[in-house]
């Protein structure tokens, strides 16, 4: 006999998108596994399962669950926009450059498609693309708040603090006093948006809200500290980053002082100098970059 109690996956999801407007990333994650076990090949269910896994810092993990939907619904917008962002923290900038295109592909005259074109592109470090997109989103839907916060987040990360301005306060000013600018677009919000930290907490929609990560300073309590160390990838770490910098000065040093050196060592020192200079200024470059 079926159990009366038991959630349908539209229940499930339905409770995971208010536990997510929350910020309650953990409790949507436990709804939507629950759905998940009810119908492990739901799209809707495995494209939360990738939303959830971004706000999460997992990308590979987003990207089992955004393919899953995309291999029973080719054109999942949510599963598209989740894959575009999970390809682009996980430093697989062309892959997510190609991703953000595919939502052009999709539908040019949605202004939602531009807004996370740009921000994806962005993220994988495409400025004058998302630039371009934040503004045709802004024309697209001059009275969508959302088109001018997404410019204005895109011009400051570009230091363009005189455009960021007037994109907040041409947001603000559409904005009637007391509403929610999650709220107002709930439905448009699912789609996960992305519209830097730099933003105040109220204008940043849910699927934004990834929580600060830091590589330094990992406390022994804490159950991720070897990965703030260590990275996802040993470069990519605190002490990966350190070792880097520590290659650079100590081949640095003999290439541009020892004059007694051969030529051939001293071209090798150089050499592999530039190639940790490189190495460190891309990954600390990766490392900033704003979540």
């Amino acid at each position: 006999m079926d159990d009366p109690t038991r959630r349908t996956v539209t229940e499930h999801l339905q409770r995971a998108e208010l536990m997510f407007d929350l910020g309650r990333v953990p409790d949507a994650r436990a709804e939507v596994d629950a759905a998940l076990r009810v119908d492990p090949l739901d799209p809707d269910a495995n494209a939360m399962a990738a939303a959830c896994a971004v706000a999460d810092h997992d990308p590979d993990e987003a990207l089992v669950y955004a393919g899953a939907a995309l291999a029973h619904k080719p054109e999942h917008r949510r599963a598209m926009i989740m894959r575009g962002y999970a390809l682009a923290d996980a430093g697989r900038d062309q892959e997510a450059l190609q991703a953000a295109a595919s939502l052009l592909d999709l539908d040019r005259t949605s202004w939602l498609n531009h807004i996370h074109y740009a921000l994806i592109t962005r993220r994988a470090g495409a400025a004058q693309p998302a630039l371009d997109a934040a503004w045709n989103a802004v024309n697209l839907a001059p009275d969508q708040p959302r088109t001018h916060l997404a410019l204005a987040a895109i011009a400051e990360d570009l230091g363009m603090d005189d455009l960021a301005r007037r994109s907040r306060q041409a947001a603000a000013d559409l904005e009637p006093a007391g509403a929610d600018p999650v709220a107002d677009g709930r439905a448009g919000s699912k789609l996960g948006f992305d519209l830097a930290a730099r933003l105040p907490p109220a204008q940043v929609p849910p699927e934004a809200r990834r929580a600060p990560r830091r590589w330094v300073d990992a406390d022994g309590d804490d159950a991720h500290w070897r990965e703030k160390i260590y990275g996802p990838g040993f470069f990519r770490g605190a002490l990966g980053r350190s070792v880097l910098l520590g290659l650079a000065v100590v081949f640095a040093v003999p290439a541009l002082l020892g004059s007694q050196i051969a030529p051939g060592p001293r071209l090798f020192f150089a050499a592999v100098a530039v190639a940790a200079w490189v190495g460190w200024f891309t990954v600390l470059r990766r490392h900033r970059r704003p979540e």
